[in-house]
């Protein structure tokens, strides 16, 4: 399997109702979705060495399996999401703006890459491609917050597992705070 070096994530466990229970403890439709959040904590996955290595695009981000990862289809909006205290400058916030390439697809991570610990590496049971721009600034938490963006849920339950999402009216609120978003790339069939 390919391995980038620009690939990442968090979290096991996003504690919803994924299996045979149905629907009732699902948060996200494709018809309220307004972007997936995939989340960076620094303390498990490098993005200062990234960053330092020069790199300012993420190509595929950990996920884990539920019923969220089978709603993603290609060309659906990603932010970026960085959690943690803001040590060594990566303050917590949005990071990155962009879209998937692909469907979430099962992957083994076959080097450490910008890991922390082989052992988070080895934890990766699914993926999905992304074409993410990180932002010249981020977008603080406390940007947000003071712009009266403090309902995400990222926000609320901030070690969920990926992908976390944010509704079509939550990325309208967001709209004036972030860039211009990007072009989405074309879409790669699943293999």
């Amino acid at each position: 399997m390919r391995r980038s070096g620009r690939h990442g994530g968090e979290g096991s466990s996003d504690g919803s109702s994924d299996g045979a229970g149905g629907a009732a403890g699902r948060t996200v439709d494709r018809r309220t979705l307004g972007a997936w959040v995939l989340k960076c904590n620094p303390a498990v996955w490098d993005l200062r060495g990234l960053l330092d290595a020069g790199e300012r695009r993420l190509t595929s981000w950990a996920v884990h399996p539920s019923y969220r990862t089978q709603l993603v289809r290609p060309g659906d909006r990603v932010l970026f999401w960085v959690s943690g205290p803001g040590h060594d400058r990566l303050t917590r916030g949005i990071w990155g703006l962009g879209h998937t390439v692909a469907e979430a697809e099962p992957w083994v991570e076959s080097a450490q890459g910008f890991w922390r610990t082989a052992s988070a590496s080895h934890a990766v049971r699914e993926r999905v491609e992304i074409d993410v721009e990180l932002l010249e600034a981020p977008v603080a938490d406390v940007q947000l917050r003071a712009a009266g963006v403090d309902h995400l849920e990222v926000q609320r339950q901030p070690f969920m597992a990926n992908p976390s999402f944010v509704t079509g009216d939550q990325l309208d609120e967001m709209g004036p705070l972030l860039p211009t978003w990007p072009a989405a790339p074309a879409a790669r069939s699943p293999s």
